[in-house]
């Protein structure tokens, strides 16, 4: 089941970035013959036919300019389409034999018998609720997942805050850089001060081998009195790097709205199997939908046998899933969170480490241990030139999330 008319069809916000970076989510993935994204430890090959965009560098740049850089001779990540993704395997369900339901929204997993399982779902344009039997139901129904949300398990979750997310796909950017992930640090960036802008350069659904990739700008922000929309263009029009975007046209727009939740732990409910974003906290990158997908679907069909195999499932997520893991969630937010600084105290932190390059990928697990790192290499000077910044930034790596969350709104 899948509420869209065209499944493949992508609106929502996505940076789609391959996490080229060994042992992510447990395992690692390789491109292989340009058309295959493989999985070494789960032996998982999926086709991919579209273009991809090597991104060479990581970047963190403050409103006056100053950066960390972080770079890796394999690249720090890969962007591809996930239109292109999504039509490749819905193909290949579709040849299996499998039943796709279009524009129906499922609402609700109940188990009813030791193997046997309610689904309630209603067609878009009705208000009609139906139902379905079925041995196991697998909810991959997202980051706002409603299948999720009646699971017990759910109910141990806590809950952090809401975001938004804007994105205008956009031809005739002039950046400075290679193709690059790049996080704009700093207040200055934004009208209010509020949330965090992010770009990289992809390819659309429909780029032919040779086109030079386009850009993907974000704006994401806590749900607050502000339009995503009113920032980006604030950002094109008045931003401190406006001259990158003289002339570049708009091609594309995307949205999407995203709850942070710590992670279910307990994944498997009965016959309900939550996998991907829905158990997450925010996102198992494509590659993680993919990956958990699967080993739901080989841990259900040993179920099916044998009548054993979830205990199994649960416990690969709470061993790759990094999130799952103390401590992690903090880490991610104190990265991103490091906008909490004034300007002016960024641009004298990110002025130590402009001239430098460090070994990193583009990962929300081990990119922020590197910046800290970096920081924190050069903490006697710091400490000597601007002891209050000193202060600030070792208090801060102190913080719980919420704390983290409440200084960076």
């Amino acid at each position: 089941m899948d509420m869209k008319r065209d499944i493949p069809k992508i609106d929502r916000s996505c940076c789609t970035m391959l996490i080229n970076e060994p042992s992510t989510h447990g395992d690692t993935c390789t491109i292989v013959n340009n058309n295959t994204i493989h999985y070494e430890k789960l032996g998982l090959d999926v086709k991919y036919t579209g273009q991809w965009a090597r991104l060479e560098q990581s970047i963190r740049i403050t409103p006056g300019g100053k950066k960390l850089i972080m770079s890796n001779p394999n690249g720090v990540s890969i962007a591809y389409n996930k239109e292109v993704l999504l039509r490749g395997i819905l193909e290949d369900c579709e040849k299996l034999g499998v039943d796709v339901l279009t524009e129906t929204f499922g609402l609700r997993a109940e188990n009813t018998k030791k193997d046997e399982v309610k689904v309630l779902f209603r067609g878009s344009r009705s208000r009609t609720i139906s139902s379905v039997k079925a041995r196991i139901a697998v909810a991959a129904d997202g980051v706002n997942s409603q299948i999720a949300m009646g699971l017990e398990s759910f109910k141990k979750r806590k809950f952090f805050v809401t975001f938004r997310v804007a994105s205008y796909f956009l031809e005739g950017v002039k950046s400075p850089f290679p193709p690059a992930f790049i996080i704009f640090v700093g207040r200055g960036h934004t009208p209010d001060g509020n949330g965090a802008m992010y770009m990289l350069d992809k390819h659309l659904a429909d780029a032919k081998p040779g086109d030079k990739p386009i850009i993907d700008l974000m704006y994401a922000t806590p749900v607050i009195n502000t339009s995503n929309k009113m920032g980006l263009d604030n950002f094109l029009k008045n931003g401190r790097f406006k001259h990158w975007f003289e002339g570049a046209k708009v091609v594309h727009t995307a949205a999407a709205t995203l709850n942070f939740y710590t992670c279910m732990l307990e994944p498997a409910e009965g016959n309900i199997i939550a996998v991907g974003d829905a158990p997450s906290f925010i996102e198992t990158y494509c590659q993680g939908a993919m990956m958990y997908g699967y080993k739901a679907a080989k841990v259900a069909a040993e179920h099916l046998r044998t009548g054993c195999g979830y205990n199994e499932y649960a416990e690969y997520w709470r061993k790759t899933f990094e999130y799952c893991w103390p401590g992690e969630i903090e880490k991610a937010l104190r990265g991103y969170g490091i906008g909490f600084l004034n300007d002016e105290e960024l641009d004298y932190l990110f002025g130590l480490t402009d001239n430098e390059i460090y070994d990193g990928y583009v990962s929300e697990n081990t990119a922020p241990a590197v910046m800290k790192d970096a920081f924190m290499s050069k903490m006697d000077r710091i400490k000597k030139e601007r002891p209050e910044i000193a202060e600030k930034f070792l208090k801060f790596h102190q913080s719980d999330a919420h704390e983290v969350l409440e200084k960076t709104k």
